[in-house]
């Protein structure tokens, strides 16, 4: 019995450690109050900051986090989001400069490409840009990647560079027919991951009181 709580326990370590572990990203959050949106996680330097993996960057680094954003709208309306940007504050304009911005859309597991530039310029999201068309609990997800160049001076050591994004929407009521709030694959795979630990947990149960009864009928036959 104690091997096989041991082989237990290391199965289900090994299930835990095959969990994906996911860095904190940003999240646009439509609520559907008066057109406002909620800006994620938020910092010391902005309320409304969506890079939280962007701090203490390194010469040479190439830094990438998710930006979800998402409507969160009660179902009797869907929305069109837009995002563009207005480019670096004047006073982080020279360093955002020197580093590379990308920002990639996926859709449909595909990657498209919104923004390829230097990091202070507006260049492919100068106008509005459609997200999509967002039903109750619909998100779209962005891939925002960093890249600081080994050349970057120390003079720029302990500096704070700002980009001003913007997001606006357009919201039409729903239609019958439309999409269900759909479920996500977090969802899914959580449940996955509980099914497998309740199922290892029943066997281990299973087999304890297998191995129970076969004593006793082992004490049976020798007592007879």
């Amino acid at each position: 019995m104690k091997k096989l709580f041991t082989v237990l326990v290391a199965c289900f370590l090994l299930l835990l450690s095959a969990l994906p572990v996911y860095a904190a990203g940003g999240k646009v959050t439509y609520s559907g109050n008066a057109g406002n949106f909620v800006f994620e996680p938020g910092s010391e330097h902005s309320l409304t900051d969506l890079f939280p993996n962007f701090k203490g960057v390194m010469p040479g680094d190439s830094l990438t986090q998710k930006i979800t954003v998402k409507n969160d709208a009660d179902n009797k309306v869907k929305v069109k989001i837009y995002m563009r940007s207005l480019g670096a504050h004047e006073d982080s304009m020279e360093f955002l400069s020197q580093m590379g911005l990308t920002v990639q859309h996926s859709d449909d597991n595909t990657m498209a490409y919104m923004f390829d530039a230097a990091a202070n310029e507006t260049a492919q999201l100068t106008d509005w840009v459609c997200l999509g068309t967002l039903y109750s609990g619909g998100e779209v997800n962005l891939d925002v990647t960093l890249n600081v160049p080994t050349s970057l001076d120390n003079e720029y050591q302990s500096k704070i560079g700002y980009l001003d994004w913007e997001f606006r929407i357009e919201e039409f009521p729903a239609e019958p027919g439309d999409p269900e709030p759909p479920q996500t694959g977090d969802n899914f795979r959580m449940g996955l991951w509980l099914t497998l630990l309740i199922s290892s947990l029943a066997t281990f149960l299973i087999l304890l009181v297998w191995r129970k009864k076969d004593r006793e009928k082992q004490e049976n036959a020798v007592y007879h």
